[in-house]
């Protein structure tokens, strides 16, 4: 079985979904390539527009998009929008969505607060999604917000990200995802939009490509991310924003580092939620340590998510190596088996490393690193040859980027990074711990209200499960006496 064909029944194993041929795809950069493309294919719309958006922001694109979907309602297209009620809380409280819905269209909040939801309240809607008339798709990490443009006044550059348009049927995909949310918040696809049948004529280009819808149910993206690692033999390239692998993803990491292969990770220098960036920076050191190269990204915030494998797969959509996006959220990210498309996402990455500040050992943990390494190597020799010519190209390529780190401004050793992270979480945890000594009502209430509502909600699920396990019953009865 060749490395396409192994690839492709890990990912239907583990995430569940197809691998469609026949697509045209296009690789979005930034908002400057993404915002024009989603007004434009909402312009042309004939028969619906559905989306999936985390923010929908009250700023100045936020309103384009709005206003643009209140007259496509208007003009007779149905709009379909499912917006975060979290992620869309200040939209909210200014009733930024009324216009729309007094257009007609079908409006949705997912998981708005009620003591019905409960602890379900910690699953957001992270998806970021625009469907067109079943014929095109864009699936990304941006959302509706000027937020993704910069601010030129505050000298601050527009956020790096990175979106697809898809044509083909993978588009249903996208489709069968967003009514499988209206569904977990009682309502369903207008009588407008028909899902069309998977094997119609949809066929728009040669390449192939797949949907990966997780939900709180099934932790797809997790285990079609760690899948893909193994199976990775020449490089792992990664971009994420919000960095706070588990154990696990962590370990799958190094035994792959281990193995030979080229791993790189591109992650935010100022990211947008400083916290997390502070705990990812203490990851840095146990990754570096086996031969993972971790760069920062210099410009104002990048906040795309991606992983490429050995140029032959890639994914490309909303999910964040984090515990929250595997394990809590709804997201929505293309899986890729395209070369020559991937190849665009590499030279993209490579450039992208180009803006970015490679964090590395000091000299005498990397001398330790590589002795490490060619001890492995010794050992590896007389039983696996590839993976030692494997681990030969890692150390050469590890020594000749450290060389030139010496040499080039853009680099910074793993301990300027560690320590300002472990202090500012120190001084926070800190914070906390004086704030809840003088006022524990503020996380003891919380918490109470949390259980309750938690109680609440479970006490509501089996009322209503035994009232529809009564009338069953009762309905069965019946038939028995006709």
């Amino acid at each position: 079985m060749n490395t396409n064909k192994i690839l492709e029944q890990l990912r239907l194993r583990s995430s569940s979904t197809e691998i469609r041929a026949n697509h045209e795809i296009k690789i979005l950069n930034d908002s400057g390539e993404n915002f024009p493309e989603w007004l434009a294919a909402i312009e042309a719309a004939q028969k619906y527009i559905l989306i999936e958006m985390y923010i929908f922001a009250d700023n100045e694109f936020g309103k384009q998009m709005r206003d643009l979907l209140i007259q496509k309602q208007k003009s007779g297209v149905k709009v379909v929008l499912v917006y975060d009620w979290l992620g869309s809380l200040i939209p909210v409280f200014k009733k930024f969505f009324k216009p729309l819905e007094d257009a007609g269209a079908l409006v949705v909040a997912y998981n708005p607060v009620g003591f019905a939801s409960g602890l379900g309240l910690l699953s957001r809607n992270h998806r970021k999604s625009f469907v067109i008339d079943g014929e095109v798709a864009f699936v990304s990490g941006l959302c509706v917000s000027s937020a993704w443009n910069g601010n030129a006044a505050k000298n601050e550059a527009a956020w790096r990200d990175i979106g697809v348009k898809i044509q083909g049927e993978a588009v249903f995909d996208v489709m069968v995802a967003l009514a499988d949310t209206l569904t977990s918040q009682g309502h369903e696809l207008p009588e407008e939009v028909v899902l069309p049948a998977f094997g119609s004529d949809t066929d728009s280009g040669s390449l192939k490509a797949g949907v990966v819808a997780t939900t709180p149910r099934d932790n797809n993206m997790m285990r079609l991310d760690l899948n893909a690692i193994s199976l990775a033999n020449k490089n792992l390239w990664i971009t994420d924003a919000y960095f706070m692998p588990t154990r696990l993803y962590t370990q799958t990491l190094i035994n792959a580092a281990h193995a030979g292969v080229d791993v790189r990770i591109l992650v935010p220098k100022t990211s947008d939620i400083a916290w997390i960036a502070r705990v990812s920076r203490t990851r840095y050191r146990e990754l570096l340590q086996v031969g993972v190269r971790v760069f920062e990204w210099n410009g104002t915030m990048i906040h795309a998510k991606s992983a490429i494998v050995d140029g032959v797969w890639a994914r490309v959509g909303s999910t964040n190596l984090n515990f929250s996006s595997w394990h809590l959220n709804r997201e929505l990210d293309v899986v890729l088996h395209a070369p020559e498309v991937i190849a665009d996402l590499e030279r993209a990455f490579l450039a992208d490393l180009e803006n970015a500040t490679e964090i590395v050992l000091n000299n005498i943990d990397f001398a330790n690193m590589k002795r490490q390494r060619r001890l492995h190597l010794k050992q590896l020799k007389a039983l696996n040859r590839s993976q030692a010519q494997a681990i030969s190209l890692q150390i050469m390529n590890l020594s000749q980027a450290f060389k030139g780190n010496w040499h080039n401004t853009a680099t910074t050793l793993v301990e300027e990074r560690e320590i300002n992270a472990y202090l500012g979480l120190g001084i926070t945890l800190l914070l906390f711990a004086l704030i809840l000594w003088f006022l524990p009502y503020i996380l003891i209430v919380p918490l109470m209200i949390l259980l309750v509502a938690g109680g609440v909600s479970t006490l509501i699920y089996a009322v209503k499960q035994r009232r529809k396990f009564l009338q069953n019953q009762s309905a069965g009865k019946q038939e028995r006496r006709e």
